[in-house]
């Protein structure tokens, strides 16, 4: 058979264009159209037909090239072939499975050693399930075409015999020895939103179990060379790229797995899909702004309609926001998803937005990972692809009768059924109720960013206070950055710290960005950072504070929410939010404004037993008599949430009067008051401060709830706070 033609014969549904099959046909050994028997110019339209994507014209072409040539073996084999493609996975589905059987056994008939005769038989018997007969089958077809030297023919048989290993993989990988009186893990549960499996459960069920090392491993091996074969022979192969790239990527042989990405790239410059894949192995090698480029290149060339899978977030979201955000026209939605996605990048840092960059990754794994050739499914349209986008890797997979995923001590159990012979996979037993009902607990996870190996917290104390001017809102921010975990397992005396403060609105458009870079010596370095912007009023906005390690891209953040309401002189008294400090000094004889004191603040508002909690605060607008005096009433109400250890708080609370100076007001309060009169001459606020002792303050949480009572306007206005206290000895 001529070689040319040969190529179109693809193990999976290739893609041909018409320019390809018509020099197919071309290249049949005719003398000239004169000479073109009625059975060679069916064959040809058949070829032309299948160029044009029209299945059943050129089955009936092929058709009657048999019956004006009974011995023509070019036209059973693309019967065969055509027929194969066509037919079911299922079991139960023999018809085109049958219609294929025949026209190749009559090719073979007329040439029992036709290599693509065999191996499109042998890929036949893949979907009848009859996976030894396929290897003996392909066995043969290799040698026959190793023969004949040709590279097409190679290429397509070693993937076929690559796919039966692979299958044989897939069913053996992840297996634990499970004692015979253990059986199989259940996947029902009494009450689907109250007893489904957790990780401690796995955990017991696994005892006295082990994983047998080295399951499947051979057949792995044998997968992998198949694959590696088809490539030497076919280096654009893309079916072989792809399965072989899986096994990579799984192993984490992230250097292997980019150079055939690149490969796939390079010899099919036409298959958005190769982009896609090339994103998702730069991403796991933490590659980000490559990985962008590339993941830019792919969607853009997608369909309109894959495309949308890819920027569709509603499989990340609860149930009912989810349906709201499949209700919403075409801009408001993708207003949605540039403000979900601003917002939810977890280092403003950097470039790229590795939380989103996390999310295409995952869809393109799902689609390389989980599709179903015997179904049509795409990756992120099956059971495993959808719980895949929106929790990412398992943990920890193991098989017991289901296929078993956990996402660690405090994430999500789910439980899979895989049909024999077949990539289906469905949940298990009563895991899609399972599945839905932990949506409304845990939409989405997304941790374990590869670019972002640590992402620890920033403790921020942020505090509001009037501007310059009534028209304006001064934000404080205060961070201790956590340059010892930063610096863990970095083997250095000083490094690189990149740092930033960030204010955003509501829909993720920045406000404030502030960067920096530091060389710090991280023995000796202070860890507090302070930044204090002046900002017009406005509605929600997002205060950030961001550092990462250089060498070892360990990396905290902060997120803190907050209104930019004014404090707007409108006849009534304010107070500013109560910033809380280790220390407070005077920087004036007779302080009027904020910059007239240093404050020490205190990031976590945490504050160790008998160390002293120091309180600012300014208050605005109050009413001034004839001479231009301020005159109000400050009631200090200290208020324990929560003991930290055993006791009562009202055994507590007149020992602490008596420290503190305070009156019990309460059950769970103490109270301090005090009155000021305030000339106002000059002064458009006042400020405050005041020193709280903790001495014999057990640990706990507090809450400080400050009220100030303006005697002339008869108005009274409140602050609260909260701070933390633990116990030296614990």
């Amino acid at each position: 058979m001529n070689m040319r033609m040969l190529e179109i014969m693809g193990i999976l549904q290739a893609k041909v264009t018409a320019a390809a099959v018509l020099a197919l046909a071309a290249a049949l050994p005719l003398t000239g159209l004169a000479q073109e028997s009625e059975a060679q110019r069916h064959l040809r339209d058949g070829l032309a037909s299948v160029a044009a994507g029209d299945t059943a014209a050129a089955i009936a072409e092929f058709q009657k090239a048999t019956e004006a040539d009974s011995k023509l073996v070019e036209a059973y084999v693309q019967l065969g072939r055509l027929y194969t493609r066509r037919a079911s996975w299922k079991e139960t589905d023999f018809g085109e499975r049958r219609l294929a059987e025949k026209a190749l056994e009559r090719a073979l008939d007329l040439d029992a050693n036709n290599p693509w005769a065999l191996a499109e038989l042998g890929y036949l018997r893949i979907k009848q399930h009859m996976k030894l007969a396929a290897g003996r089958i392909l066995g043969r077809a290799l040698k026959l075409a190793e023969g004949q030297a040709d590279s097409a023919m190679l290429s397509e048989i070693h993937y076929n015999a690559g796919y039966i290993h692979e299958m044989e993989y897939e069913r053996l990988r992840d297996k634990y020895f499970i004692p015979p009186h253990r059986g199989p893990i259940d996947t029902r549960t009494d009450d689907i939103r109250n007893s489904p499996w957790l990780t401690r459960d796995i955990d017991e069920y696994l005892r006295n179990t082990a994983r047998i090392e080295g399951s499947g491993s051979a057949d792995a091996e044998e997968m992998m060379a198949h694959y590696r074969a088809a490539l030497l022979y076919a280096p654009g192969h893309f079916e072989a790229s792809r399965r072989l790239m899986l096994v990579l990527l799984d192993r984490r042989q992230l250097e292997d797995y980019l150079l055939l990405a690149y490969n796939l790239v390079r010899t099919n410059p036409d298959r958005p899909e190769a982009q896609l894949y090339l994103g998702l192995g730069l991403h796991m090698a933490g590659r980000e702004d490559e990985a962008a480029a590339a993941f830019e290149l792919g969607l853009a060339a997608l369909p309109e309609r894959e495309r949308a899978i890819f920027s569709n977030i509603e499989p990340t979201l609860r149930s009912e926001p989810g349906e709201a955000y499949m209700q919403l026209e075409d801009t408001a939605r993708g207003q949605f998803e540039e403000s979900y996605w601003r917002l939810g990048d977890p280092l403003f840092l950097t470039a790229a937005n590795e939380k989103q960059l996390e999310h295409l990754a995952r869809v393109a794994y799902a689609d390389l990972r989980f599709s179903e050739p015997a179904t049509g499914r795409r990756g992120w349209e099956t059971d495993r692809g959808i719980i895949y986008i929106r929790y990412g890797s398992p943990i920890n997979v193991f098989r017991a009768g289901a296929i078993v995923w956990q996402y660690g001590n405090d994430g999500p159990v789910f439980m899979f059924n895989q049909t024999p012979g077949y990539n289906r996979t469905l949940f298990a037993g009563d895991y899609r109720g399972i599945a839905q009902d932990y949506r409304f607990v845990q939409p989405s996870i997304y941790t374990r960013i590869p670019s972002i190996p640590e992402l620890y917290e920033i403790p921020v104390q942020l505090a509001r206070f009037r501007g310059p001017s009534s028209a304006e809102l001064a934000v404080e921010v205060h961070a201790r950055l956590p340059l010892e975990l930063l610096t863990r397992g970095v083997d250095l005396g000083q490094g690189e710290i990149e740092a930033g403060f960030f204010i955003l609105t509501s829909r993720g458009q920045r406000v404030v960005e502030q960067t920096y870079t530091e060389i710090v010596e991280y023995d000796d370095v202070e860890e507090r950072r302070s930044w204090r912007v002046i900002l017009p009023g406005g509605g929600l906005l997002v205060a950030a504070v961001e550092a990462r390690e250089a060498s070892s891209w360990a990396a905290a953040v902060s997120r803190d929410t907050f209104t930019a309401a004014l404090f707007h002189k409108d006849g009534s008294p304010k107070i500013s939010d109560i910033l809380l400090g280790d220390d407070i000094r005077e920087l004036k004889r007779e302080p009027r404004v904020r910059t007239d004191y240093d404050i020490r603040a205190n990031p976590a508002r945490e504050y160790e037993s008998g160390q002293p909690v120091h309180l600012y605060w300014e208050i605005y607008d109050l009413e001034q008599d004839d001479q231009g005096f301020a005159s109000y009433d400050v009631a200090l109400q200290v208020k324990i949430n929560e003991l930290h250890r055993e006791g009562t708080i009202a055994q507590l609370l007149g020992g602490l009067a008596d420290a503190w100076g305070f009156s019990v007001a309460g059950d769970d309060q103490l109270e301090l008051r005090f009155n000021r009169q305030v000339d106002m001459t000059g002064r458009d606020r006042v400020t405050e401060y005041l020193r709280l002792d903790l001495k014999e303050a057990p640990g706990g949480e507090y809450e400080i709830r400050l009220r100030v009572w303006d005697r002339i306007a008869e108005q009274l206005t409140s602050q609260v706070r909260a701070f933390t206290v633990t116990d030296t000895d614990s």
